[in-house]
């Protein structure tokens, strides 16, 4: 199998891990969502900074810490990926995968908004067209229900801001996921310690099924990253800006079809407005690019 044909094969399974992960989480639903992540913030430190020892790359975790500039942005980044992480456990947790799908559905129109803005670059006609398309979805969504999506739009702001931050660091990603966890895990303990010793939190691990979970949620989300890492830098822009819309569809089915989740009249209508959106925004990434390339076919 040639290195593309593999890279296509990691990302593929990196959509499909990222795409079913509210099934997983909801199997933690028993628990506090928040001792949850901080049980996802120590197994996550745990797993990248194994993968990299078992990859040679231990010392380039910690000279990031010796730093000084990159720590500027690592810092930050930390904060906001425990945020992004944090709201979106509490959101699966609570009955809401269907709002975290529609939000991340925006995920590359708000990170157009953000180059535009902070990193000064240009869009086409198209890319400020979808904007708008998919900001009246969220404007007519809020008048016929009545209230604001306010999930949907944090799930759609987190992880640009946070992704916005590491473009800024330029840090590898995978050596930046090992810091921020790092840095981020003895919180996570004291609070695990001070704050989740009874139910819903350590009081509630009543076996190893539980014990399995919790310490399986590293993998469920370091594994994602690394394969993402390995096949970004081989395959075509098109064929990953395609493929990054994967996650959130397999999320939206996920929330409806296992997970019992009801599919109101102005979700349904934001969901179109969004589509519509990003169907107008790749088309329109794609006639930046040149040249066009493809995945092999041999």
């Amino acid at each position: 199998m040639s290195r593309r044909r593999k890279s296509f094969a990691a990302l593929l399974f990196c959509y499909l891990i990222w795409g079913t992960q509210p099934v997983y989480w909801d199997l933690l639903s028993g628990f506090n969502a928040m001792f949850v992540l901080c049980c996802r913030i120590i197994m996550s430190a745990i797993c990248t900074v194994l993968f990299l020892a078992c990859s040679g790359r231990l010392r380039e975790y910690l000279s990031a810490f010796k730093n000084r500039r990159l720590m500027r942005y690592l810092l930050p980044a930390a904060v906001f990926l425990c945020a992004d992480w944090g709201l979106f456990n509490w959101a699966v947790m609570s009955g809401h995968v269907i709002d975290t799908a529609l939000g991340y559905y925006l995920n590359p129109i708000v990170i157009f908004v953000i180059g535009l803005v902070f990193f000064r670059e240009r869009g086409s006609a198209m890319e400020y067209s979808a904007v708008a398309i998919a900001t009246l979805g969220v404007v007519i969504s809020t008048v016929q229900n009545g209230s604001f999506p306010l999930i949907s739009v944090l799930c759609a702001l987190s992880w640009p801001i946070y992704a916005s931050t590491k473009k800024a660091a330029g840090a590898d990603p995978i050596v930046s996921v090992a810091v921020e966890s790092t840095l981020l895990s003895p919180f996570a303990i004291a609070a695990s310690l001070l704050f989740f010793r009874g139910s819903g939190g350590l009081g509630s691990v009543s076996g190893g099924v539980d014990v399995l979970l919790l310490v399986v949620s590293g993998l469920v989300t370091a594994t994602p990253m690394i394969l993402y890492t390995y096949a970004v830098d081989d395959l075509p822009f098109k064929v990953v800006g395609i493929m990054q819309y994967l996650s959130s569809t397999i999320s939206f089915a996920c929330g409806i079809l296992f997970l019992n989740e009801e599919v109101t009249a102005s979700k349904l209508v934001m969901f179109g407005f969004i589509v519509a959106g990003l169907v107008v925004f790749t088309a329109g990434s794609f006639r930046r690019q040149s040249p066009q390339l493809s995945l092999p076919t041999e």
